[in-house]
């Protein structure tokens, strides 16, 4: 009797399970987050982009310029 190709399947799903297993826990975000050094007296975590510096109509950017 040849089992071989029953192993090798066997083997090849328990290997593409072990891999999406790995996956699943990339990209996971802690539900708290302590704020960075220099932060105190801003809320934390900031929105971004943040609206208040946004360009209101009419204004210019206070961003680099192109000729």
């Amino acid at each position: 009797m040849n089992h071989k190709p029953v192993y090798s399947r066997v083997i090849g799903v328990v290997l593409t399970l072990a891999l999406a297993l790995m996956l699943t826990g990339c990209g996971k975000r802690p539900k708290t987050v302590d704020a960075p050094e220099g932060a105190e007296g801003r809320p934390f975590p900031n929105a971004y982009p943040n609206p208040s510096l946004d360009p209101k109509p009419g204004q210019s950017s206070s961003g680099m310029k192109f000729p």
